[in-house]
């Protein structure tokens, strides 16, 4: 099976505090767990660059979103140009222009260790 985070650099494993809701979100234990053991980086994922934010990070990017978000949505990484991705209070992760509305959240995936074939499964459909 072709690992799909192969193109990815990962950042140091966090060992540190983890504040497991954000806004009203609880993170899901899969994420936490995947944060704890890599926490973040940088990479290709097929169609998409991906950058997830290191999770001591989370709540001030979440700070600086918070107002543009709807109730219920945070962000947890971006592709470095106009897309943010996050995660919705159902575990569900989407992806969404940096111009936040709610209309615009398309649902791409529900697991972060699927998120990089779902992000390129996503943009292969835009194609």
């Amino acid at each position: 099976m072709y690992n799909m985070w192969s193109d990815f650099d990962f950042n140091e494993p966090y060992n540190g505090e983890i504040n497991k809701v954000i806004y009203g979100v609880k993170l899901p234990e899969e994420y936490v767990e995947f944060m704890k053991a890599h926490n973040g980086g940088e990479g290709d994922v097929g169609e998409s660059w991906l950058v997830l934010f290191p999770i001591e990070e989370l709540q001030d990017v979440n700070d600086d979103f918070h107002e543009f978000l709807a109730e219920g949505n945070i962000i947890i990484g971006s592709n470095g140009g106009g897309e943010l991705f996050g995660l919705n209070r159902d575990g569900k992760y989407f992806i969404v222009p940096e111009i936040i509305e709610e209309e615009y959240l398309e649902v791409i995936g529900e697991s972060i260790e699927n998120l990089p074939a779902d992000i390129s499964s996503f943009w292969s459909r835009k194609k």
